[in-house]
């Protein structure tokens, strides 16, 4: 989770013929969307993003495209460690004048 939230970027997640679409939004944007899926966020604590299925909209393939799409978030942490990066906050690279 971002900022204990949303998510910080968006995620897609595919399970047979179902595509679940979960958009990152502002900070105190909401949940909207499929039920289901809104649901499910709730329970993982994500309380801002929007979401969006397309093709069948079967409950068992929208959980399962659902969680695949959770599975493939990485958090800012993660992805700098990847990278071989270090996060570093913005008021300190501005002191620090980097």
């Amino acid at each position: 989770r971002y900022m204990g939230s949303g998510l910080s970027y968006s995620l897609v997640g595919k399970h047979n013929s179902c595509r679940v679409l979960l958009r990152a939004v502002r900070p105190n944007g909401g949940l909207w969307g499929h039920d289901l899926v809104c649901l499910i966020l709730k329970y993982f604590g994500i309380t801002d993003c929007s979401t969006k299925t397309h093709g069948n909209r079967n409950q068992f393939n929208v959980v399962r495209a659902t969680f695949k799409a959770l599975l493939t978030h990485e958090s800012m942490e993660e992805i700098a460690l990847k990278r071989g990066k270090r996060l570093l906050n913005v008021e300190r690279a501005r002191r620090l004048m980097i």
